[in-house]
């Protein structure tokens, strides 16, 4: 007994490709492409800022330090000297720098446009706190904008606000003494040195 001979399969006609899996491919692709682009400038970014980024240190024999920071956008300076025409402010007569860490100019310059100088300064004398005082309302005059007869930390305070700058005179008594702390703060154009 024999089986009559099958007729053979018909042959299996692929399936269509699914229109997903296209998709699917192309958003890899596109994600592949836009990780490719991004590491591309980051690190071109990172090259042109590497090299437009200047670190200059300077150490005078008086022990002063200048540092200045020089970017594409903006600069940066700090200066360990301050004098009387930097402060924009009188120094009490025969007072003392109290340490020279303790006083700086520093200089923020965003192009043409704007910037931002700090200096700040800390002297002492062992004039009593009131002498002191009627020696800056004398100076000052009726340029204080506000003035703080005792704040909260103890200290009297002048407040100078004028033209795009704040100058602070803030005294107060440390052990027979009387610290004087100066501060002016500009900002808007660029000043120069």
């Amino acid at each position: 007994m024999s089986v009559p001979p099958q007729p053979p399969n018909p042959p299996v006609m692929p399936s269509p490709p699914r229109k997903g899996s296209h998709l699917l491919a192309i958003a890899l692709l596109a994600l592949g492409l836009i990780v490719f682009v991004s590491v591309i400038t980051i690190w071109v970014g990172v090259r042109f800022l590497a090299r437009g980024v200047s670190v200059n240190v300077d150490e005078h024999g008086s022990g002063a330090k200048q540092v200045s920071i020089k970017t594409p956008v903006g600069s940066l300076e700090v200066k360990g000297d301050v004098d009387e025409s930097r402060l924009g402010l009188p120094i009490y007569p025969g007072a003392t720098r109290v340490k020279e860490g303790d006083s700086a100019t520093v200089n923020m310059n965003f192009g043409d446009e704007a910037s931002l100088r700090v200096v700040a300064a800390k002297f002492e004398t062992p004039d009593a706190l009131d002498k002191v005082e009627d020696f800056y309302k004398n100076k000052l005059g009726s340029d204080v904008t506000k003035f703080t007869e005792k704040s909260q930390e103890g200290n009297t305070v002048f407040e100078v606000n004028r033209s795009g700058q704040e100058k602070i005179v803030s005294l107060r008594e440390t052990a027979g003494h009387t610290r004087i702390e100066l501060l002016r703060v500009t900002h808007g154009k660029p000043e120069t040195n």
